[in-house]
C-alpha cells in the first residue's frame, strides 16, 4: 500500500513532533536536499545516539544506513533497546501514560497503537492498559471489543481517538 504524501509542512511538524528536533533544523535539512525518509531516519538515529542530526546526515552521503547505525555504535541490541525507549517516551509525551508502563508493554511486543487505545480506554473506564492489551485478542477490532468488553459505544470511543490525535501525522482537511 503506499503511503499519501506529506505536504512540506506536515513534514517538517512529523519530524519534529516525533524527535524534538526544532522546526528550523528539519527546514533546514529538506532545503538543503535531503529526502523526508532521510532526514527523518537521520533523527531518529540522532535521539538514539549522541550524533547530531546534521552529522549523520553528512554520513549518509557516502555511507548506507547500516553503515551509520555501525559508526554510531547502534548494534542490533543497542538499537533494540534505544528505540523501545524512543517509543515509550513517545508515547507519555503524545497521550501520558508514564514511559515505564508503556516500555514494559513495548518490550512484551505490544505495538504502540494498542497501547496508545489501551491507555485511552483506561483514561474513561477505570480498567487497566495491561489488563486491556492482555485480554484483547489480535483479531479482534477495537470499537467492537470495548463495546462488548468495555461497554463503551463506537461514537463515544471515536470520538475520544479524534481528541487524542498524535501530533506528528498529517493535520486533517
Amino acid at each position: 500500500m503506499k503511503r499519501a504524501s506529506l505536504s512540506p509542512e506536515d513534514q517538517v511538524r512529523s519530524i519534529h513532533f516525533k524527535y524534538e528536533i526544532p522546526e528550523d533544523r528539519v527546514q533546514a535539512a529538506l532545503d538543503r536536499g535531503f529526502r523526508f525518509g532521510d532526514v527523518d531516519q537521520a533523527a531518529l538515529l540522532s535521539c538514539l545516539s549522541d550524533a547530531s542530526m546534521e552529522d549523520i546526515l553528512a554520513m549518509r552521503k557516502d555511507d548506507p544506513w547500516g553503515v551509520i547505525k555501525k559508526k554510531l555504535g547502534l548494534t542490533a541490541a543497542v538499537y533494540e533497546k534505544t528505540y523501545l525507549l524512543h517509543r515509550a517516551e513517545r508515547l507519555e509525551r503524545f497521550y501520558g501514560i508514564s514511559a515505564q508502563r508503556a516500555l514494559t508493554l513495548l518490550e512484551e511486543g505490544y505495538p504502540n497503537h494498542w497501547i496508545r487505545l489501551a491507555y485511552l480506554l483506561e483514561q474513561h473506564t477505570g480498567v487497566k492498559t495491561e489488563d486491556i492489551v492482555h485480554s484483547r485478542k489480535k483479531s479482534e477490532k477495537w470499537k467492537p471489543w470495548a463495546e462488548r468488553v468495555l461497554h463503551v459505544s463506537p461514537e463515544d470511543f471515536t470520538a475520544w481517538i479524534a481528541e487524542t490525535r498524535n501530533p506528528s501525522l498529517a493535520r486533517k482537511k
